[in-house]
Parts: structure tokens; sequence; C-alpha cells
């Protein structure tokens, strides 16, 4: 799987996660975290269609490097954002 592959999944997960959550009765404190989560992911989402225009747009493309760099910095994002969002869920069910 390719590191836009992996992003794509972590991001449907995540939303799958939030949507979950929407539906569970949440204390003020988990509302705002998972608020934040989503919008660190929408932003985090910005910088990837940043990153695919940019490695386009030009002809010349990014630097294969630092692409790879920034896919990884927004991989460890969402993996973050989703171990955040299982914590949540676990607390929110019991």
């Amino acid at each position: 799987m390719d590191k836009l592959e992996r992003i794509g999944n972590l991001v449907v997960a995540a939303l799958s996660k939030a949507r979950e959550l929407k539906t569970l009765t949440l204390d003020s404190e988990s509302r705002a975290k998972v608020a934040d989560l989503m919008k660190r992911m929408n932003e985090s989402h910005k910088r990837i269609q940043a990153l695919s225009r940019a490695s386009e747009g030009n002809g010349k493309g990014l630097n294969k490097a630092v692409l790879d760099s920034a896919l990884d910095d927004l991989i460890k994002t969402f993996e973050d954002a989703n171990r955040k969002l299982d914590d949540l869920l676990a607390k929110a069910k019991k």
C-alpha cells in the first residue's frame, strides 16, 4: 500500500470513529477533543491536496524525498488522531 492509500484509509477510519462518537453521549471535554481532532484532520487533508497540486502543478514536481517526508508526517498525524479517537470511543462505551 502506498502512502496516499495509507492516509486515505486512516482518514476513512477516523471519520467512521467520529461518526460513531457523535451517536454516543460524551462529556464536554470529550466532545471538545473530538472537535479538535476533526479540525486537525481537515487541516491535514488540505495539506495533502496542496502537496498533490504542488507535486503535479509546475511540471517539475516536488523533490521525492521532500514529498515522502511530508507524507510520513501526515501519516503520523492521522495515526495519532486515530489512537485518540479509539481512546475516546473506549471511554464513551464504558
